[in-house]
């Protein structure tokens, strides 16, 4: 099955624009006159640009039109968020490297939220994540996980794992049935500055999520800081 028109202009407009054919400040012909050129639709050809945009090859200007921007994709992760298997993609494809792990009391931070847990501290893991054969990473990940189920500290000092909720699930059988996720723009404190390569303020999503198992027990409260430049959520949604 041949691919859709869009994905196929896209791959082709990609190549030239890698290859050299356009340079760096080029400006493209007008839509009308470029759907024309391609001899496919404007939709078709807006599609295309939307992609090649957010990988960062080009950019549309008001009054300017689009213009190349780079010739060279950036490296970056695209996260959907339509069901559970998608949610949880980003721990399938990519790697979690755990720095620290300490214990901390109910309360002692407001990222817990005021939730407790049952044995009156929570599990703080700190790391970044990569996708695998890169060397800069995506984001930088902090959580905390129950008390109950601080048992998989041990498992965390091989440094790389998919996934805290992962260890969970397959060493207490607590399997994650819902995921409370909000996305928020804020400025990038220096821990996570340091650790993904940007200044302290600049904006970053900070993606904030609560994973309960079956029974509706609050099991991991996340927080993940992503450079915007390398990362992109996406939600498709059916209107009825």
């Amino acid at each position: 099955m041949s691919a859709p028109r869009h994905k196929l202009l896209t791959r082709s407009l990609r190549e030239e624009i890698t290859s050299g054919r356009w340079k760096v400040g080029d400006r493209l012909p007008p839509e009308v006159e470029f759907a024309v050129e391609r001899g496919v639709s404007r939709t078709t050809l807006r599609r295309a640009l939307s992609e090649l945009e957010s990988e960062g090859l080009v950019a549309r200007r008001k009054r300017v039109g689009t213009v190349i921007a780079s010739q060279t994709p950036q490296q970056h992760f695209r996260m959907a968020t339509n069901s559970m298997p998608e949610l949880m993609r980003v721990t399938r494809e990519t790697v979690l490297e755990v720095w620290t792990s300490r214990h901390v009391e109910n309360h002692s931070d407001p990222a817990l939220g005021g939730h407790e847990s049952a044995t009156g501290f929570w599990l703080e893991v700190i790391g970044v994540r990569r996708i695998p054969g890169r060397l800069r990473p995506f984001n930088w990940s902090r959580m905390f996980v129950a008390g109950p189920y601080a048992g998989i500290e041990p498992s965390l000092s091989r440094h790389r794992v998919g996934s805290v909720y992962n260890l969970i699930e397959e060493m207490f059988d607590r399997p994650i049935v819902r995921v409370s996720q909000s996305a928020n723009a804020i400025a990038c404190p220096q821990p996570a500055a340091d650790a993904i390569g940007l200044s302290v303020g600049t904006p970053v999503l900070s993606i904030d999520a609560e994973l309960y198992s079956h029974n509706g027990e609050l099991v991991e409260i996340s927080q993940a800081i992503y450079d915007p430049a390398r990362f992109q959520l996406r939600n498709d949604v059916l209107l009825k």
